[in-house]
C-alpha cells in the first residue's frame, strides 16, 4: 500500500529587477530578486566588447552653430537608446582646455598654445569680416 502525502506548496512571489554594475574593465549585468537583493543570474562582460558593439556603426557629427555653440551628436543604430546630443560654447571649451589642471594632463607646450592663440585670432578676424559684410548688405 502506498501512502501519498499532500505537499503544501507555498506561493512564492519573486520580483526580478535588472541591474548593471560598472567596474573599470568589466560590466556585470543580470537580474536580482528585488525583495532580497539576491542575484539570480549575472554575467561579466569586458567594457571593450560593449564599447565596440555600441560604437561599431555610430558616427559623431560636430557642428559649429552661428551663436558660437559647438553641437555634437552621435548617430547610428544605438543612438536611439540614449540622448546623444550635446552643445557647449566655444569659450567654455577653450576655458576648460587652458585650465591649469587640464594643461598638466595634456602636457601642452607654449608653442602649441601659441598655435592655438593664432588660430583663435584668425577665427576672430573671419567673424569680424563676415559681420562687416552682413552690415553692408543690411543698408
Amino acid at each position: 500500500m502506498q501512502v501519498q502525502r499532500a505537499m503544501s506548496v507555498e506561493q512564492v512571489d519573486l520580483t526580478f529587477g535588472a541591474f548593471a554594475k560598472c567596474c573599470q574593465n568589466t560590466i556585470t549585468v543580470g537580474y536580482r530578486d528585488a525583495s532580497t537583493g539576491t542575484v539570480i543570474a549575472s554575467i561579466e562582460i569586458p567594457t571593450q566588447v560593449i564599447e565596440r558593439a555600441v560604437l561599431e556603426n555610430a558616427s559623431v557629427e560636430i557642428t559649429l552653430l552661428d551663436d558660437g555653440q559647438v553641437a555634437s551628436a552621435v548617430t547610428g543604430p544605438a543612438s536611439d537608446c540614449f540622448s546623444a546630443r550635446t552643445s557647449v560654447s566655444i569659450d567654455h571649451l577653450v576655458d576648460a582646455f587652458v585650465a591649469s589642471h587640464n594643461l598638466h594632463k595634456e602636457e601642452a607646450t607654449e608653442a602649441e598654445l601659441r598655435t592655438l592663440l593664432g588660430r583663435l585670432h584668425k577665427s576672430v578676424v573671419a567673424v569680424e569680416r563676415t559681420i562687416r559684410l552682413l552690415g553692408g548688405k543690411a543698408k
